[in-house]
Formats: C-alpha cells, sequence, structure tokens
C-alpha cells in the first residue's frame, strides 16, 4: 500500500487523542482535551451513542488524517423544537489534501445520521463552501457589519499609502455618519424604561422564561435556553464577557449580550458582538446594550466592533443607528470575506423557505 493509502470508519473513544493533533496541526493553535469533552461529551443537546457523530480517515500506517463531524443542536422551528446537526471541525493532514478525503468523511456522516437529525448546518471556509454548493446544499449569506473605533489601524492594513488611508478614512467616517443619521431619523423609541448594566459569571435560572418571550419573535433559531447558554458561554474556554441587562423598574431580565476579544483575518483588536437579544419592544434596551459594546471596545484599544445579525431583524437596524456599516461595503476595501451558512436538509421540504427567517448571531457560528 502507498503511504497515501487511507480508509474512514467511524471514530472510536481512543481516537481522541490523535483527532486533537490533527486538529492542531490544522488550525495551528491549541485544542486540550478538556476543550474536546465540553464540546461534544458535555453538550446539553446529547452526545449520539458511545461515539458521537463524528468519522475519521485514518492512513494506512495508523495515523488519523482525516476528521468531520457534526454536534446536536435544538432549534425553534416554526411552534416546534427540533434536534439538527451542526457540522464542526473538518480536518485534514496537509500530506493528505486533494485526494477527497472531506468529501468522502461528509458523504459517510450524512448518510449515518439523515435518520436522527432533520438537517445538518454548518459555517464553512470559502474553499469548503464551493464545494458543497456544487454538491446541492442550500446557502445563505450572512450580512455582517462593522462600527470602526480606530479608521487608521485597519486601513494600514490594506495600504502603507498615507493617502489611500486619508481618503478611505474621510469616506468611512462620512459613510458612518450618513448611516447613523438616517437610520436614527426613522427609529421609533419603543422601550417603556431603563435597564442596569451588570457583568455576570453565570446565567440565571430565569433566563428559561426570559428566552420563552423572546423565542416567540422568531419563525426559526437556535434555542437559547440557562443550560445552553451556560455551556456554551459561561463554561467554555474562550474568553467571553456576559452582560446582563435588568430593568431597574421590576429587576426583570430584559436583555443580555456576550462579547469576545478577536481578530478578522489580518486586522487585530476586533471586538466581537457573539449574541444579543431583548425582550420585544425593548429597543431602548438594546441600544443601550450596543452603546455599553462600544465604550468597552474603546476602553480595550480594539479597533472595529463586529456583528452578525439578519438584515431583516430590528437589531440590525439599532445597529445601523449606532454607526455599523455592512461588510459588504468594505469587504474589498479591508480584504473580508463574505461568510455563509449552508443547510443539507434531509426530506422536510418546509426547511428551506424557513431557512430564509433564519435568526442567527455569531454564537451560532461553530465553537473553537
Amino acid at each position: 500500500m502507498g503511504e497515501k493509502d487511507f480508509s474512514v470508519r467511524r471514530f472510536e473513544m481512543s481516537d481522541v487523542a490523535d483527532v486533537i493533533k490533527l486538529l492542531e496541526l490544522s488550525f495551528k493553535r491549541p485544542f486540550p482535551l478538556e476543550w474536546w469533552n465540553w464540546k461534544y461529551k458535555l453538550n446539553p443537546n446529547g452526545f449520539w451513542g458511545e461515539k458521537g457523530d463524528i468519522w475519521v480517515a485514518e492512513s494506512s500506517n495508523g495515523e488519523i488524517v482525516g476528521h468531520w463531524a457534526v454536534i446536536p443542536e435544538k432549534i425553534k422551528f416554526g411552534s416546534e423544537t427540533i434536534t439538527v446537526a451542526q457540522a464542526v471541525d473538518a480536518a485534514t493532514h496537509p500530506d493528505y489534501r486533494q485526494l477527497g478525503i472531506n468529501s468522502i468523511l461528509v458523504e459517510n456522516v450524512c448518510s449515518d445520521v439523515q435518520s436522527r437529525y432533520c438537517f445538518i448546518f454548518g459555517f464553512p471556509v470559502e474553499v469548503t463552501y464551493k464545494h458543497r454548493m456544487k454538491h446541492g446544499w442550500t446557502s445563505l449569506r450572512l450580512p455582517e457589519s462593522l462600527r470602526f473605533i480606530n479608521y487608521d489601524n485597519p486601513l494600514r492594513n490594506f495600504s502603507n499609502n498615507s493617502f489611500v488611508v486619508w481618503f478611505g478614512k474621510a469616506f468611512l467616517k462620512a459613510y458612518q455618519a450618513e448611516k447613523r443619521a438616517f437610520s436614527s431619523f426613522f427609529r421609533q423609541k419603543k422601550s417603556s424604561g431603563s435597564v442596569e448594566i451588570q457583568r455576570i459569571n453565570a446565567f440565571p435560572d430565569e433566563m428559561d422564561g426570559f428566552w420563552k418571550q423572546v423565542r416567540s419573535e422568531y419563525d426559526m433559531c437556535l434555542e437559547r435556553d440557562a443550560a445552553f447558554l451556560n455551556w456554551r458561554f459561561s463554561r467554555h474556554f474562550g474568553d467571553y464577557h456576559v452582560f446582563l441587562a435588568r430593568s431597574l423598574q421590576n429587576k426583570n431580565v430584559v436583555g443580555y449580550m456576550v462579547l469576545k476579544k478577536t481578530r478578522i483575518l489580518n486586522i487585530q483588536n476586533v471586538l466581537d458582538i457573539v449574541d444579543l437579544q431583548s425582550l420585544r419592544g425593548e429597543d431602548e434596551c438594546v441600544l443601550n446594550l450596543i452603546d455599553f459594546a462600544l465604550d468597552f471596545a474603546k476602553n480595550e484599544g480594539s479597533d472595529l466592533v463586529h456583528s452578525r445579525v439578519p438584515s431583516w431583524h430590528r437589531y440590525a437596524k439599532l445597529l445601523s443607528s449606532r454607526g455599523f456599516i455592512s461588510i459588504s461595503h468594505v469587504s474589498g476595501l479591508l480584504r473580508i470575506p463574505q461568510h455563509h451558512v449552508v443547510l443539507r436538509p434531509f426530506g422536510n421540504e418546509q426547511i428551506v423557505p424557513k431557512f430564509r427567517r433564519w435568526f442567527y448571531t455569531l454564537a451560532d457560528t461553530d465553537y473553537a
């Protein structure tokens, strides 16, 4: 057998160390065993059977050279809650690329899980996205927005020419101001009172009641009860900053926000608004949370604040009123790619139309 020979099979628990080694090689950063246990075994939505929904490629000498997996997610779908699967941790050893390993693993996983889940979704990189589209997956572009705190640093990543940086800065400042003025003019104030924003280490049990009210606003969205939120954020290994908004009038939870310091490609010092939720009619609460995020970004020395919400949702309009602009308008200038979510349904024809009205944030993305 040649050194590039491989076979595919279901994952075994004895493969964990080798899978982590492959992920570290592919993504060039550490993945501790505790992270693997958190993401797969401790997922509040479950871990299927003894081995999970994971397939690997193995070389002729027993090395794990390919990996593709899905994890269960709970999605509000119309009036129901359904179980779906999110594709995560696609990896192929550098010496075994261009051999079709990922395609084979994807087909094996899809064939294996189609009786357990309503659909699979994922957030692929550009190369993988093109492959999925060739094989009949449904796609939805993810509108994202940026708020510039410091114009110079991001623009210098694009050009060292002082005139180009000056012109780009002048253009972006004017465009951002125009968006802010236009959006504020048409925004109606709907909130009935002020809020107190407090930092928390864990989400309280009352988030279940809060989420029951919020979820009624959506046709399709990731379920965000207290157990999920505490798993996704408070107990994760990422550096998340979680804030709760309570009404000053009755102390009830009216909103929350999750922030994380990150980078976008070659742009350092970016602050993500990872998740943002409020009760219906609490637009002023959302604006208070956005303003809080902008102040946080300034204090932390961030150059940009980055958010992802659907363009049809009220949060998008509120972000625009605070000067956020669409990434699509600056993607060429800052060399930021456009992202997509892809979906492969298993038999239910109602899924694709509702997919177009999926409410998503950065919280839905594969959990690193």
